[in-house]
Protein backbone atom coordinates (compact mmCIF):
# COMPACT_ATOMS: atom_id res chain seq x y z
CA UNK A 1 0.00 0.00 0.00
CA UNK A 2 2.86 2.36 0.83
CA UNK A 3 4.28 2.02 -2.71
CA UNK A 4 0.95 3.23 -4.11
CA UNK A 5 0.03 5.78 -1.45
CA UNK A 6 3.23 7.84 -1.42
CA UNK A 7 3.28 8.51 -5.20
CA UNK A 8 -0.42 9.46 -5.00
CA UNK A 9 0.31 11.97 -2.23
CA UNK A 10 3.19 13.52 -4.23
CA UNK A 11 1.34 13.58 -7.58
CA UNK A 12 -1.66 15.31 -6.01
CA UNK A 13 0.54 17.72 -4.04
CA UNK A 14 -0.99 16.63 -0.72
CA UNK A 15 2.41 16.65 1.00
CA UNK A 16 4.09 20.05 1.12
CA UNK A 17 7.79 20.83 1.31
CA UNK A 18 7.21 21.76 4.96
CA UNK A 19 6.16 18.17 5.72
CA UNK A 20 9.15 16.45 7.27
CA UNK A 21 7.65 13.34 8.84
CA UNK A 22 7.23 10.20 6.76
CA UNK A 23 9.11 11.61 3.77
CA UNK A 24 12.24 10.17 2.21
CA UNK A 25 15.26 12.29 3.07
CA UNK A 26 13.36 14.23 5.75
CA UNK A 27 13.46 13.79 9.51
CA UNK A 28 13.40 15.74 12.76
CA UNK A 29 16.86 17.11 11.95
CA UNK A 30 15.66 18.60 8.64
CA UNK A 31 12.64 20.09 10.43
CA UNK A 32 14.89 21.71 13.04
CA UNK A 33 17.27 23.00 10.35
CA UNK A 34 14.36 24.56 8.42
CA UNK A 35 13.09 26.17 11.61
CA UNK A 36 16.52 27.62 12.42
CA UNK A 37 16.86 29.03 8.90
CA UNK A 38 13.46 30.72 9.13
CA UNK A 39 14.35 32.27 12.50
CA UNK A 40 17.74 33.44 11.19
CA UNK A 41 16.10 35.09 8.16
CA UNK A 42 13.59 36.83 10.42
CA UNK A 43 16.34 38.08 12.74
CA UNK A 44 18.34 39.37 9.75
CA UNK A 45 15.26 41.36 8.66
CA UNK A 46 14.57 42.63 12.19
CA UNK A 47 11.31 40.70 12.42
CA UNK A 48 10.17 39.39 15.79
CA UNK A 49 9.62 35.63 15.82
CA UNK A 50 8.02 33.13 18.12
CA UNK A 51 8.09 29.34 18.19
CA UNK A 52 5.41 27.10 19.63
CA UNK A 53 6.38 23.51 20.32
CA UNK A 54 3.87 20.81 21.10
CA UNK A 55 4.74 17.34 22.30
CA UNK A 56 1.99 14.98 21.25
CA UNK A 57 2.72 11.91 23.32
CA UNK A 58 1.68 8.69 21.59
CA UNK A 59 -0.40 10.43 18.88
CA UNK A 60 -1.30 7.15 17.18
CA UNK A 61 -2.77 5.76 20.40
CA UNK A 62 -5.33 8.58 20.43
CA UNK A 63 -5.98 8.89 16.71
CA UNK A 64 -9.68 8.84 15.86
CA UNK A 65 -9.96 6.36 13.00
CA UNK A 66 -13.22 7.85 11.70
CA UNK A 67 -11.58 11.27 11.39
CA UNK A 68 -8.56 9.72 9.66
CA UNK A 69 -10.79 7.95 7.13
CA UNK A 70 -12.67 11.21 6.46
CA UNK A 71 -9.36 13.04 5.93
CA UNK A 72 -8.17 10.32 3.53
CA UNK A 73 -11.44 10.65 1.61
CA UNK A 74 -11.04 14.43 1.44
CA UNK A 75 -7.54 13.87 -0.02
CA UNK A 76 -8.99 11.65 -2.76
CA UNK A 77 -8.45 8.27 -1.15
CA UNK A 78 -11.96 6.90 -1.58
CA UNK A 79 -13.83 3.77 -2.58
CA UNK A 80 -12.11 0.42 -2.27
CA UNK A 81 -8.86 1.96 -1.01
CA UNK A 82 -10.63 3.82 1.80
CA UNK A 83 -12.54 0.63 2.68
CA UNK A 84 -9.19 -1.21 2.82
CA UNK A 85 -7.89 1.30 5.37
CA UNK A 86 -11.17 1.02 7.33
CA UNK A 87 -10.85 -2.77 7.41
CA UNK A 88 -7.23 -2.49 8.52
CA UNK A 89 -8.11 -0.10 11.36
CA UNK A 90 -11.17 -2.00 12.60
CA UNK A 91 -11.02 -4.45 15.52
CA UNK A 92 -7.22 -4.47 15.71
CA UNK A 93 -5.45 -6.11 18.63
CA UNK A 94 -1.94 -5.51 19.83
CA UNK A 95 0.09 -8.15 21.63
CA UNK A 96 3.00 -7.54 23.95
CA UNK A 97 5.42 -10.25 25.13
CA UNK A 98 6.33 -9.88 28.82
CA UNK A 99 8.53 -12.52 30.43
CA UNK A 100 7.48 -15.17 27.90
CA UNK A 101 3.78 -14.49 28.58
CA UNK A 102 1.62 -12.86 25.95
CA UNK A 103 -0.77 -10.14 27.03
CA UNK A 104 -3.42 -8.86 24.63
CA UNK A 105 -4.08 -5.16 24.58
CA UNK A 106 -7.38 -4.18 22.99
CA UNK A 107 -7.83 -0.88 21.22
Amino acid sequence: MLNRLIPFLYENKILTEAQNGFRKGKCIETAVQSFIEIIQEALDKGIHSIGIFIDVTKPYDTLNHSVLLEKLSACGIRGITNLWFKSYLTNRRQYVMINQATAAMLR
